[in-house]
């Protein structure tokens, strides 16, 4: 892919005030925030969900059994991903987000109010499965659908610090399924987790979905999308599009895709049920360790952006692969032998680490395709990745420990993940050239200063 400008930089953009910004950048993100929110409950309270879904198995059988439930509701995001590509291309990301978040909604409020195994049997796991399929399917068109909309608004050189709103965005429901899950097992006995406790983020993120759905309703379609609409060139079949002129640049993204999912789901995810698992620490120490963590990672995604606006996405895509290629294994080594503390070090910096990619991965899809296919182009190897190398990445590193007692078996799968990613990164280009975008971005300035005098002037 050669180094130029996304195809859609001539495309003029209209001044947007402080307040549009906010309005705009704030109500995508704070969907995200609760869509993801919603997403992360199960995976940091996997260890109670397990005691309620499937009660007559031992307890690694048990975490078998749910993270299995995990892996197989990824199984229908490569569905998710070309319903929501396809369609998102033709409708806009806009009404995309909108139809996600009912979904989102529906599918969460029906886990918090499942009935247990307990009480119908073999019927609950199946209805929490169906459950998680619906949130996987909705979540398939929220990421790149926010994405999408914030990088069609966004200035050209700060195109990365837009679009970090929503992994910012994610991770903070992330943060915040962890808080949560903080809390109540700080604050409840095991037994009350069990009964009722577990419930309580499914039903409060239902609740939110209703607002968040009002406040997004108020953000308007980009200017991208406007100008395709006024010039009838919106794509009438993306998908035969996309893969007839970008099959290439599908499958690297696809494999790039396997650093993400490795860090989303491994590194963010998984680590909470690791920690107390295989390290010995409490449910309400992993918690605290995660929380922290993610806390701390927060303002690392948006340095992560202003360098990818700075010096390019892919140098900082490959730092990271490398990174986590050279850096796994030492690291779970260490977590071996360290006590709260050092865990502690030791989660915080693979979050570092890993917020180099996740602060820029977004970005460098959208700009590797036009935007008549953008979404499709974002969500197809963004979904294909997620269901290939990140659900089934807590299942296989459990079932990789369990195989081999060797509880430094993850490291294995993030360094074999993230080599399949460099191997992509290393044939895939860059689209952005921080110097064009800057002076693009100088160039648009320029204009909008000119229009002003001559209505002032007219005035």
């Amino acid at each position: 892919m050669a180094t130029d400008l996304a195809p859609d930089s001539s495309v003029p953009r209209p001044r947007l005030s402080r307040a549009q910004v906010r309005l705009t950048v704030g109500t995508v993100g704070l969907g995200t925030f609760i869509e993801w929110f919603e997403y992360a409950s199960y995976a940091y309270l996997a260890t109670t969900i397990a005691m309620v879904f499937f009660p007559n198995a031992n307890p690694t059988t048990a975490l078998l059994q749910t993270f299995g439930v995990f892996a197989i509701s990824f199984l229908i995001r490569p569905i998710g991903g070309l319903f929501w590509g396809h369609f998102g291309d033709r409708i806009g990301p806009k009404r995309t987000l909108t139809l996600t978040i009912v979904g989102m909604g529906v599918a969460t409020f029906t886990i918090g109010v499942l009935p247990t195994y307990a009480t119908i049997g073999v019927a609950a796991p199946i209805l929490l499965l169906v459950a998680r399929m619906l949130q996987s399917f909705c979540a398939s068109g929220e990421y790149s659908g926010a994405a999408v909309l914030l990088a069609e608004h966004a200035p050209l050189d700060k195109r990365a610090r837009w679009v970090s709103t929503v992994p910012l965005a994610t991770s903070a429901g992330f943060l915040g399924a962890s808080v949560a899950a903080t809390a109540l097992n700080g604050l409840l006995s095991t037994e009350a987790m069990q009964e009722w406790g577990w419930r309580i983020p499914f039903l409060l993120a239902a609740v939110l979905t209703i607002v968040v759905r009002y406040i997004r309703s108020k953000v308007s379609d980009s200017p991208v999308r406007k100008k395709m609409e006024e010039e009838k060139s919106v794509a009438t079949a993306p998908l035969v599009e996309l893969i007839r002129d970008h099959w290439k640049s599908m499958l690297w993204m696809l494999f790039i895709m396997a650093v993400n999912a490795s860090g989303y789901y491994l590194v963010l995810t998984y680590m909470v049920t690791y920690i107390e698992v295989e390290l010995g620490l409490s449910a309400f120490q992993s918690s605290v360790i995660l929380s922290l963590a993610l806390i701390l990672y927060l303002p690392l995604i948006f340095l992560g952006a202003w360098l990818s606006d700075t010096y390019g996405r892919r140098r900082l895509l490959l730092i990271n692969a490398v990174g986590l290629i050279l850096l796994s294994y030492p690291a779970f080594v260490l977590l071996g032998q360290s006590g709260f503390v050092g865990v502690l070090l030791i989660q915080i910096s693979l979050v570092a680490l890993f917020s180099l990619n996740d602060s820029t991965f977004a970005v460098y899809f959208i700009e590797a395709v036009p935007p008549q296919v953008r979404l499709s182009g974002f969500s197809i190897p963004f979904n294909f990745g997620n269901a290939i190398f990140g659900g089934t990445a807590p299942f296989i590193a459990t079932w990789l420990i369990s195989i081999t007692d060797n509880s430094y078996a993850p490291a294995f799968l993030i360094m074999t993940l993230s080599a399949i990613g460099l191997i992509a990164l290393i044939f895939q280009g860059d689209a952005y050239d921080p110097k064009a975008a800057k002076a693009a971005a100088a160039e648009e300035e320029r204009a909008w200063n000119a229009a002003e005098q001559r209505s002032a002037g007219g005035n």
